[in-house]
């Protein structure tokens, strides 16, 4: 930084060795912050000579009333929902949203985020593409983390409990009495698929099963890698009988394969339990039971949240808010034990 610059809190935050989270909690003295580094922040502030109630007036006047949205594609239908949702409840704030795609690209993250940095934009909402997130972590631009989380990165965070809803889910596989169940599509780095992976196998650990890790299928989580996995899962002496989906585009890919490729008697037998239940489930005629996702409720609680940093107002953060999704039974074969209620809360200690 020269001489002639104004100074930021990201400047104040390097100066001392800490965070911006950290910096923000010393000047708005939020949270509990210990002395020797309460008093290097306050030596930082000093030596740069960082004004921040006059940069706070400065940037409420260059507001520019827009949002950066960025997520991992467009072509996700789950995504694009949240994106209406989050329009149509900014719209009426008088902010406009600036929507890009990481194409499920870190490198591309980058860019899109440096492109949205450059426009000035006043907030973020980012659904990260994977758990690299060290892009994320010393931006001065309020920033939501919706639907993934990165461990360890000190920023508010709304999600799903996707752990218990895929344990869930499975279970509801398991009552109907199948027990050779597969796991398909996800990504090793994304949080929500991490996550869901763990709900399965808790829900066949619960009820005694095995693990075949040849029935494990990773490998993405677009429509592209549904197609291909399921024509993998076909290929296997005993392919399963149902299978735990990882997200609805993966879903959609896998129907397309098993309605050109599968035999009758597999499409007869096979079922699916898959996040997310969006507008189209019903049409997905291998689909018992789907985990419906509450949008209208995250874009909401994202929208407040976002608003609140935007205003100045650090109170609880980082904070984290996961909401328990709905269990909606499509077709069953549990009979009249399906009534759509969730099965009992499996209470292991979620690592």
């Amino acid at each position: 930084m020269s001489k002639r610059e104004t100074p930021t809190i990201k400047d104040v935050a390097k100066l001392a060795g800490v965070s911006i989270a950290t910096v923000s909690r010393v000047l708005n003295k939020l949270g509990v912050v210990n002395p020797e580094t309460e008093e290097k922040v306050q030596e930082a502030v000093a030596k740069l000579n960082y004004q921040p109630n006059a940069v706070a007036r400065s940037l409420k006047l260059n507001r520019t009333k827009s949002i950066g949205i960025l997520l991992p594609e467009v072509s996700n239908t789950f995504f694009t929902e949240i994106v209406e949702q989050l329009e149509h409840l900014l719209s009426p704030k008088g902010y406009a949203l600036l929507v890009c795609s990481s194409e499920h690209s870190v490198d591309e993250e980058k860019r899109k985020l440096s492109f949205l940095l450059e426009r000035n934009v006043d907030g973020l909402v980012i659904i990260a593409v994977s758990d690299e997130g060290s892009h994320f972590a010393d931006l001065d631009v309020p920033l939501v983390m919706l639907d993934r989380k990165i461990e360890d990165l000190a920023r508010d965070v709304i999600i799903s409990d996707n752990r218990q809803s895929a344990y869930d889910v499975t279970c509801r596989l398991i009552g109907e009495g199948r027990r050779r169940i597969g796991f398909l599509g996800g990504d090793p780095h994304v949080h929500t698929s991490v996550e869901r992976y763990r709900g399965f196998v808790d829900a066949l650990t619960h009820h005694g099963l095995a693990v075949e890790e040849r029935f494990v299928l990773h490998g993405g989580m677009t429509m592209k890698s549904g197609y291909t996995l399921m024509e993998k899962a076909l290929s296997f002496k005993e392919c399963p009988d149902a299978f735990f989906i990882v997200n609805d585009m993966v879903h959609i890919g896998a129907t397309s394969y098993l309605m050109e490729y599968a035999s009758r008697e597999v499409r007869h037998s096979m079922a699916f339990a898959s996040f997310d239940y969006l507008h189209y489930a019903p049409l997905l005629q291998f689909c018992h039971y789907a985990v419906a996702q509450p949008l209208e409720k995250m874009a909401k609680m994202a929208v407040q949240i976002l608003t609140r940093r935007m205003e100045g107002d650090l109170k609880g953060f980082p904070s984290t808010t996961v909401f328990q999704p709905m269990i909606v039974v499509m077709k069953s074969s549990e009979g009249a034990s399906s009534n759509g209620s969730r099965p009992p809360r499996f209470d292991k200690e979620f690592s």
